[in-house]
C-alpha cells in the first residue's frame, strides 16, 4: 500500500467512525456502540497522535477548537488520566516539558 492509499484509507476510516458516532448520538442509539470499540479506537488514535507529535516534534491540536464541550473535555481527560494512573500533577510536568 502506498502512502497516499495509507492516507486515503485512514481518511475514509476516520469518516466513517465519525459519521457512526455522530449516527449514535443524533439517534440515542448508544447502546449500540460497545465500550470496547470506544476503547480499541481511542488507544489506537492516542498511539497514533502521541507518536507523530513525538516524532515530528510539532504539537498539533488533537481535536478542533469547540469540538468538544468544557464537560466532554473533562471527562475525557480525567478518564485518560485515570487509564494511564497519572494524577493532575503528573500532567503538569508533563505540560512544563514541552515549554
Amino acid at each position: 500500500m502506498t502512502t497516499s492509499e495509507h492516507g486515503a484509507g485512514f481518511s475514509a476510516a476516520a469518516a466513517a467512525i465519525a459519521a457512526s458516532a455522530e449516527e449514535a448520538l443524533a439517534s440515542g442509539t448508544l447502546d449500540r456502540v460497545s465500550e470496547a470499540d470506544i476503547a480499541v479506537a481511542f488507544t489506537a488514535l492516542g498511539k497514533l497522535y502521541a507518536t507523530k507529535v513525538e516524532k515530528s516534534d510539532k504539537i498539533f491540536p488533537p481535536v478542533g477548537q469547540d469540538a468538544l464541550t468544557a464537560t466532554e473535555t473533562a471527562v475525557l481527560v480525567s478518564e485518560l488520566l485515570r487509564a494511564a494512573d497519572l494524577n493532575v500533577f503528573d500532567l503538569a510536568m508533563w505540560f512544563r516539558r514541552a515549554s
